[in-house]
């Protein structure tokens, strides 16, 4: 039994848990240190199950140590019970995020009556918003590969282009450079485009002195990165160039601030207080900034609202943003660790 989930058990003796039923991909992955698809975990001091199917079973059981890997080739949920009553589960929890009411339905009629059925919340993302030493090393590498997109297609932006042509370009490039996949879908918006804070990307073609926004993430090894840079194509204008100007200062006061023991809200309003004070605050309306690793949205949540206090190895992004409808819109992003006595900015600067 790995550490992570020796943790998790503690977890689950405080709350009287017998056993806990993973489904969050994410979760098990994380726990398990093995890229979990399709599958469910169920976690207890007495041992550890992982429930797949015949397209897995020969992977996870060459993959994981200490772990026993069921397929359940009679159903999922028979093989949840089975599990159940030979481990003589008396409380089993859930998550309550990320089991839908139809499987709960399904695997309450599939239990004993007599075994209690327990939501959970954030018992393991509390655990995953403080990064190893070797999360933050696979991390740091897919920022790197995103910077080097960026640098790849500040070179193709030209008028006439699509959207999707770059947004391609992108893609195939990442790929190229050791990514797995794009952490999303691949956002370049161009112009008026750029004004909404997820364009979908369209067939649009790029025009001359115009801005362009493009927000984009690889994942490597399951984990994340999350950046997003504005390019312009010609001239700048004079209102292009003052909105620019806020938002960069604006992110420059947040990440100056970051540090352990500061709250969540504290340094969101150290960027967003810049944008009110600017005049722009009601063109700002989403949180500053969200966690990053294993999902490209996890916690910690940047946001006026949130009280949580920074600690040492949590990573997460800075976005301050201001968009004007109809016209265009300019986020700037980048990816920041917690250290000890501050800050290290993963994806450092780039067109600032």
């Amino acid at each position: 039994m790995n550490a992570k989930i020796k943790r998790i058990c503690a977890l689950l003796k405080k709350e009287g848990l017998d056993g806990l039923l993973l489904s969050s991909a994410a979760n098990i992955s994380f726990l398990t240190g093995y890229r979990s698809r399709d599958s469910y975990l169920i976690v207890s001091s007495r041992g550890c199950f992982y429930l797949t199917d015949s397209r897995y079973t020969a992977e996870a059981r060459k993959a994981l140590k200490g772990i026993i890997v069921e397929e359940y080739d009679q159903g999922l949920f028979n093989k949840i019970s089975q599990v159940c009553s030979k481990m003589r589960f008396k409380c089993l929890g859930f998550e309550e995020r990320h089991l839908n009411f139809a499987e709960y339905k399904r695997l309450r009629k599939k239990l004993a009556a007599s075994l209690g059925l327990a939501p959970t919340y954030g018992l393991v993302e509390g655990l995953r918003q403080i990064k190893s030493a070797e999360e933050i090393k696979t991390i740091k590498i897919a920022t790197k590969i995103a910077i080097k997109a960026f640098r790849f297609i500040q070179k193709r932006l030209k008028p006439g282009r699509k959207e999707i042509e770059v947004a391609a370009d992108l893609e195939q490039f990442i790929r190229y450079h050791g990514a797995a996949d794009s952490s999303f879908d691949i956002i370049v918006a161009s112009g008026p485009n750029s004004a909404f804070a997820h364009h979908i990307t369209s067939e649009r073609k790029l025009k001359a002195n115009e801005p362009v926004l493009i927000d984009l993430g690889v994942d490597y090894h399951g984990y994340k990165s999350d950046l997003t840079r504005v390019f312009f194509l010609g001239k700048i204008d004079i209102l292009t160039a003052k909105i620019y100007g806020i938002v960069r200062e604006a992110q420059e006061k947040a990440l100056k601030g970051i540090k352990p023991g500061k709250t969540c809200r504290e340094i969101d309003a150290l960027a967003r207080s810049h944008i009110e004070n600017s005049g722009y605050g009601g063109f700002f309306g989403h949180g500053l900034g969200h966690g990053v690793g294993l999902e490209v949205h996890e916690e910690p949540h940047i946001g006026k609202n949130q009280d949580k206090r920074l600690q040492p190895g949590m990573v997460f992004t800075v976005e301050p943003a201001i968009y004007l409808p109809n016209k265009f819109g300019v986020r700037l992003e980048d990816m920041v660790l917690v250290t000890k006595k501050g800050r290290e900015v993963l994806s450092g600067v780039l067109n600032k």
